[in-house]
């Protein structure tokens, strides 16, 4: 194979992987969310709080490191 496919190859499944790792951080905090409001209760609350956090902090720190971060 040609080095720049290689090269266009391995770019599209880094751009894939941290849309991916965004939209299931998405869809899991939704999941949660959706869990605690059925049947509601301080324990899930503050779990939702944590893992909303902890997914949000992944995130930023993968952006961070790519060097995609355009909040600041």
């Amino acid at each position: 194979m040609d080095a720049s496919i290689i090269a266009f190859i391995r770019l599209a499944l880094e751009v894939i992987s941290d849309r991916l790792i965004t939209i299931l951080a998405l869809a899991m905090s939704c999941g949660l969310a959706s869990y605690t409001m059925w049947d509601g209760g301080w324990t899930r609350v503050a779990t939702l709080a944590i893992f909303v956090i902890f997914a949000y902090l992944a995130i930023q720190t993968k952006e961070k490191r790519n060097g995609k971060d355009q909040g600041d």
